[in-house]
This record gives structure tokens, sequence and C-alpha cells, in this order.
């Protein structure tokens, strides 16, 4: 009995011991946890979340871009909304990395950010883009060939430098030219971010002012001219004597070592000299580059070499006028679409407000730091060497921000100069807005009232880093070049006679991509002209067969071998710009058929050829029409 009523006691005094062991070894299992899962949390910062949802979209969009419906509002509006959603999410995440405390996360955001916006041009096509891409591998292929670029056929000959690395690299390496300008824009991109970071740093820019500047410079770039190209090499190594120009104040040996990538440049695109000629002779003056006389060097060595090659510029002006209103003018070709307007508007609003900013920066730098000169004269007679090493490189950025407008005292550019004058522009704006968008963004005072500003400026990075992708991207399918007009394009190169003529409604395609080219070119240098080029052919309606015929009778008449090639990627061009009425080119395709005089040979993956039976000897040229 006894022994029951102590029952109770003994259970609630055992439940006491246990509890007494358990609750301790409860909280040991949670700090152990605790410590396990620790690590695990930190890897997971907001930001590295952000960026791994940013990559798997924009890898999981790539295999959906080529059969993505085709708008003249280009890739970002089509059906893969994977693509612009990563690219706003990279910008997020960027934008997190920058207010974090790991250094690493920022390495990461620009790795992501740069597969955002490049790798579609990469992974997103069965074929590089861009119609020009396929003219320089045909100078690359005849290079490879021959062993030499052929000279008095084209500008290429006189400008041999991009032609000739491309060329040793393949041969060396074993890589076809077709598959490194399929990642050309890619490689051109990483190397321009590490080369405006590494020019922020000389500039004296934190770690995170750097990082600011140097995704700027990524999410800014809708300049287009990333794909194989000398513009393209030519940029990249502008961008490596500009970082050795600003060391160079310090390391005086490093502008000496600049001389040898400018005159790898001049060797290469027949602009981009200039540039660097205008912002040496500036910083020169400055003080800021050692040797002070590299400008004048730069210039001789520029202006001799276009001596020796000025008849290699065939019909393009060495001097186009002095009016920088009328060089800064793009002709517009066509009456435009919806597609167009959007996308223009996106370019000029970038770069408007892009200079407008970099402007502001600039012109408060300066004035700020006459201001405080002056007080300190007042006060002490002394200046702060922090203060007047900050003047000092406001104003260097200032100089490569501006010195390109310089180019429009004498250059058009086709009609493209004002485009080369904000590619040139962007690594000295991006860094001289770096520190006030860091600002901005990392205020030092989280909790004060004015915290939304960081949520104002994040909304704004990102608008802009989408209006430039649009900018970037509203072309595609004007650009996109189809597989099978590779295997056509280059299968005609190789079979058609000497001389032919090879016409096209849309000047636009996979045109010269073998060294084949050659041999037209130097009978005939517009052999594969477009109908766009002739008088009146602008905007055709082809509503009457006459035309069609009266066009054949007077080719048959002429007597050349004659080919007319038809792509998906002209129609798309076509239509982005506004050439034809919707609808022209199908009628023209259908009376081309309905001609006993042409003969169809290709009409499958968006790629139609005709070749014109029954030519006589040659007569005078009678395609203009009055």
């Amino acid at each position: 009995m006894t022994d029951l009523l102590d029952r109770p006691a003994a259970l609630g005094a055992r439940r006491d011991e246990e509890a007494r062991r358990t609750v301790p070894g409860r909280v040991a299992r949670a700090a152990r946890v605790a410590r396990t899962s620790a690590p695990v949390r930190a890897h997971l910062t907001p930001a590295r979340l952000l960026m791994a949802v940013a990559a798997a979209l924009c890898l999981g969009s790539l295999p959906a871009i080529p059969d993505s419906r085709h708008t003249t509002l280009g890739l970002l509006v089509s059906t893969v909304p994977g693509v612009p959603a990563s690219i706003a999410l990279s910008a997020v995440a960027a934008v997190l990395a920058l207010r974090g405390r790991r250094a690493s996360d920022r390495v990461l955001a620009l790795a992501v950010s740069l597969a955002c916006l490049r790798l579609p041009t990469a992974l997103g096509t069965a074929e590089p883009i861009y119609g020009w891409t396929y003219k320089h591998l045909g100078v690359i292929d005849y290079l490879q060939q021959h062993g030499s670029v052929a000279t008095g056929v084209d500008i290429y000959g006189g400008w041999p430098g991009a032609f000739s690395a491309v060329a040793w690299f393949c041969t060396v390496t074993g890589t076809t030219p077709i598959a490194l300008a399929q990642w050309f824009a890619v490689l051109v991109q990483a190397f321009a971010v590490l080369a405006v970071f590494s020019l922020a740093r000389g500039l004296g820019q934190t770690h995170r002012q750097a990082f600011v500047a140097a995704f700027l410079a990524q999410a800014l770039g809708w300049v287009g001219q990333d794909y194989l190209s000398p513009q393209a090499v030519g940029w990249v190594l502008a961008l490596g004597v500009l970082v050795l120009l600003v060391h160079s104040r310090r390391r005086p040996a490093l502008g000496l070592l600049a001389v040898v990538p400018f005159a790898a440049v001049v060797v290469t695109h027949q602009l981009t000299p200039y540039w660097l000629v205008l912002a040496a002779l500036a910083l020169g003056a400055l003080g800021v580059v050692r040797p002070r006389w590299l400008g004048l060097a730069f210039g001789l060595a520029a202006g001799g070499w276009l001596l020796l090659h000025t008849a290699d510029l065939g019909s393009s002006a060495l001097f186009s006028g002095a009016d920088p209103l009328a060089n800064a003018r793009t002709p517009q070709t066509g009456a435009g679409s919806t597609g167009q307007t959007v996308t223009s508007l996106a370019a000029r609003g970038t770069a408007v407000a892009l200079w407008a900013l970099a402007g502001g920066v600039a012109g408060h730098g300066l004035l700020a730091g006459r201001l405080r000169r002056g007080a300190s004269r007042v006060v002490d007679r002394r200046l702060d060497p922090r203060a007047v090493a900050r003047r000092q490189h406001v104003l260097v950025a200032a100089v490569l921000a501006f010195a390109p407008f310089g180019l429009l005292a004498g250059q058009s550019y086709g009609g493209e100069a004002l485009f080369r004058v904000y590619l040139y522009s962007l690594p000295g704006c991006v860094v001289l807005v770096a520190p006030l968008v860091t600002r901005l963004l990392v205020p030092r005072a989280p909790g004060a009232p004015c915290a939304v500003v960081p949520l104002v400026a994040a909304v704004l990075v990102v608008a802009a880093a989408l209006g430039s992708a649009q900018a970037y991207y509203g072309g595609w399918f004007a650009n996109v070049v189809q597989p099978r007009a590779v295997e056509v394009g280059s299968e005609l190169l190789r079979t058609m006679p000497v001389p032919s003529r090879l016409l096209s409604p849309v000047p636009v395609g996979p045109g010269r991509m073998v060294g084949d080219y050659v041999a037209q070119a130097a009978a005939d240098p517009l052999y594969d002209a477009s109908m766009t080029t002739w008088e009146g052919w602008l905007g055709e309606p082809f509503d009457d067969p006459a035309v069609e015929r009266e066009l054949t009778s007077d080719l048959v008449f002429e007597g050349e071998p004659t080919y007319l090639l038809l792509t998906q990627q002209m129609r798309d061009y076509g239509d982005l710009y506004g050439l034809y009425p919707e609808g022209a080119l199908d009628r023209f395709a259908d009376q081309l058929d309905s001609d006993a005089r042409w003969t169809s040979v290709v009409d499958d993956g968006g790629v139609q050829l005709w070749v014109l039976e029954g030519t006589t000897p040659a007569a005078p040229d009678r395609q203009d029409r009055s």
C-alpha cells in the first residue's frame, strides 16, 4: 500500500529529473542546429537568391527564343517574357549586392547581369546575329586562304588589324571564325566590365563605386557594336589604352606601354583612334598623362596611317563637313514602324539621361572644387590634397566622357556618328555618375526620413537597364540570320560565275561570308547592292505586276547572270524600318514565281532564291526608274 502511495511521487521526481536533463539537451541540440544552418543562411543572401532566379529565367528562356513571335518591338516584347524578367531581376540583384557587405556578391552580380544581357546573342540563335558579321567573316576567310587581305576591293584592305588577329587566333586554336562570332558579344562585354572597373579604380573610386561604374557600363551599353567587327576589337583595345593612360601619372612606363594597343587600334578601325587622340591631347594638356606628348604621338601615328590608306576609304568621306548638328543626325530610311519608334526613343532617352546626369555631376564637382579652393585660401592658404585629387579625378572622367563629341566636328560616319559618340563616352560617363549612384543606393543613414530615396534610385536603375535592353534588342528579328540563309549564301558565292549580280530587295543578310566574294567585288563593287539603293524603288508596293516584268526585261537585256535572294530576315528588316508597304515583298515573290524567266531553286527555311534564265550579252545599266 505504501508503495502504491509513493509511486506518484517517484514518477514526478523522475519526470523532473528528465526535464532537467532534457531542456539543456534540447537547447544544446538547437544551438548545434543553429551553428550548422548559419553558414547556409549566410550563403543564401537575398542578392544571391535573386541572382539564381534571374539566371534560371535566362537559361530557361533561351530554347524558346528561336520560335518566339516576330514583332517590330523586338525580343523583349515577344513571347519570351523570361528575357526581360531576368534582366530586371539581375539589376535588382546588383543593387542588393551593392548594399550588402560581400564583395563576392558583387562579382557574381556582374556575371549574372552579363549572362542575362548577352547570352541570348550566343545561345538564343543558331547562327551569329547581324548581317555585317558575315561580311567580316568573308574577309577573315579570304585571309586564311591567301595569307593576306585583298587590297583595292573594299575599305577592309586598309585596316586589317582585327581580321588578321581573328584569322591567326582561329588558325592556331582550331576554332572556326563563325563559332567565335557566336560568342563575341559575351567576350567583348566581359572585357569591357573589367576595363571600366580598372578605370574607375585608377580614378580613386572605392570598390563599391567601381562596381557601380562597371555595372552601368554593361547595363547601358545598347549600341550593339559588340559583334565580330573591327569596331568591337577597336573598342576593346581603346578601353585598354584608357586604363593605361589613367594609371600613367603614377607609373609613366604604362603611358609608353599604351603605344602598343594604340598602334593596334590604328590598323583596326578608321574612327576609334581619333577619339583616343582627342582624349590623350586633353589629358596631356592637363598634366594627367605621362609622358605628356603621348597625344601628339598618337595623332601622328593615326594621321600617317590614314594618309597611306586614303585610297582604301572608297566612297567613305574623310571629312563629312564642319556642322556638328548635321553630322549628329541619323538619316531616316523608309517609313518606319511602331517598333522602330519605341526602340529609338529608348536609345535616345537612355543616352540623353546619362549625358545630362554626367554633365551635372562634372559641373558640380568642378565648381565645388573651386569654391572649396577659394575658401581654403581665405582661411589657411592651403589646399586639402584629397579635395584636389577628387577634383582632378572628376576632370579626367569629364574629359573621357565628353571628348568624343569632338568627332562630330568633322565626321558623320555614315549617319552613325552619334552612336559612336555614345559608345565612346560611356566609360567616362559611368565613372562620373558612379559615386552619386552609390550614395543614392547606399545612404549613410539608412534610417533617415529620406529612406525612400534608395528605393526610387533602385527603380530608376532597373528602368534604365530595361530601356537600354530594349534599345539593344528592339531590332532582334531584323538581325537574326536563318541557318538556311548562311548555307545558301555561302554556296552561291562559291558557285556563281564571275561577274554575277546578286539582287535583294532589302539591304541586309548574310552576304560576302566567304572569301570568294573578293572576285565578285573586284569585278563589280556593287554586285550585291540592294534594290533600295536604286532610285525610285524604295517603298515600291508591287501592286502592278508590270513593275516586276519591266525589271526582269531590263535584267535580261543586260545579260549578266542574275540571282535574287529573299530571306525572313529581310522581311523582318523591311517591316521594322518600313522600307516597303505591308505585303509588298509577298506580292513581289508571287510575281517572280509566276514569271517563267525566273527559276526558283530554293524555297525553304525562310529562304527563297531565284535564278534569271535567258540572259544576253551585257548592256548599259537601266536599273534606275524615273
